[in-house]
């Protein structure tokens, strides 16, 4: 898979947990605590924070056992969502962030 067909597989992964909602993985009816939310982001970093109507409103908190890849800015992933200028993030369960981030690093590996 190249770096094209990856950050197509992203949108598609994100994209996916919104079809039946426009809330996807973020049900603002459900309570925060019960319902964390996770971005994998373009530089592999993953976080979490409370959804709920608490989604975006309050601390995000970095996944210490998967940090920043090194390599990240060399490969040009593009995610679903704009974090800020330098950074793009998707919304996805816990285990797909993990899963995708390893496709990352594999695909920085083949960019050396």
């Amino acid at each position: 898979m190249d770096v094209r067909e990856f950050n197509e597989t992203i949108h598609v992964a994100h994209n996916k947990h919104f079809e039946n909602s426009e809330y996807g993985l973020v049900d603002p009816k459900e309570s925060p605590n019960g319902n964390i939310i996770y971005h994998l982001y373009s530089d592999g970093e993953i976080t979490s924070q409370k959804g709920g109507w608490a989604y975006l409103q309050r601390s995000q908190f970095a996944d210490w056992s998967n940090p920043t890849i090194r390599g990240y800015d060399k490969v040009p992933f593009n995610f679903p969502k704009k974090a800020n200028s330098d950074y793009t993030y998707a919304v996805l369960t816990y285990d797909e962030c993990v899963y995708y981030r390893k496709n990352m690093i594999d695909l920085i590996e083949k960019y050396k």
